[in-house]
């Protein structure tokens, strides 16, 4: 008879879901994890000298970082309705574009005009070479300004929409995050909206992206949030 099968099996490793994300804020160190009575620690590990940083539990960690998303997070709800905003500021700042595209071609359809004027002016020697130069120029860097804010207006138009849109809804990714709980998820989150993840005296700190920055320190209240709330002067065109 042949031998039963048996499935190997290992113990499975610990998991430590902020592992990779810190350093240490005395002695730039990197952060390790351990697991110790059932719980999970986050120390430095103290390659390079001494350091009086301390252990602190995952729970701890992970209390600090749910406060700051807490701060940055955006309901579904609340995100849906901020795009739809969006679609309308979009939708208004096409319009808006296309008028001063208009204006500023009617304009430069009037400098031309001034310029063939001025030039027969000039051959009918109705003014003198000099004042044909002068007002020539001046003409020119008119016509040179007005094609300058019509090329930025067509080639950079509604740009800003696109940023504001992907801020919402990391927003929202944001509030998913914290009903989920994803640990591991969260790190990614944290690594992709700043830098500089410090763990020091026990406390989490970073550096985010000045949007989340902005948004974590005015606290906006969520019946206060809007389009014209949320993006930032940045994203608009100028």
């Amino acid at each position: 008879m042949k031998d039963r099968g048996h499935i190997m099996t290992r113990k499975s490793e610990n998991f430590f879901p902020f592992r990779g994300l810190l350093t240490c804020g005395e002695c730039k160190c990197a952060i390790t994890a351990e697991t110790q009575k059932g719980h999970n620690y986050y120390r430095c590990t103290k390659k390079r000298e001494m350091c009086s940083q301390k252990y602190v539990r995952e729970e701890i960690l992970s209390e600090q970082i749910t406060n700051f998303l807490q701060k940055v997070s955006l309901p579904s709800q609340d995100a849906e309705k901020v795009l739809r905003e969006l679609d309308k500021d979009e939708q208004k700042a096409k319009e808006d574009s296309k008028i001063a595209v208009q204006n500023f071609k009617s304009e430069l359809v009037d400098t031309e005009v001034k310029l063939d004027k001025l030039l027969s002016a000039y051959l009918d020697e109705v003014i003198t070479s000099e004042e044909y130069a002068a007002q020539k120029q001046k003409m020119l860097d008119q016509r040179v300004e007005l094609k300058e804010k019509i090329y930025k207006i067509e080639d950079k138009g509604v740009s800003w929409l696109e940023p504001a849109r992907a801020w919402v809804k990391s927003l929202n990714q944001a509030e998913n995050l914290l009903k989920s709980g994803d640990k591991s998820k969260m790190t990614t989150f944290l690594k992709q909206i700043g830098s500089n993840h410090i763990l020091i005296d026990k406390s989490f700190s970073f550096s985010p992206k000045k949007p989340f920055q902005i948004l974590a320190e005015r606290r906006v209240s969520r019946r206060e949030l809007t389009s014209s709330s949320l993006h930032f002067p940045n994203w608009r065109k100028e």
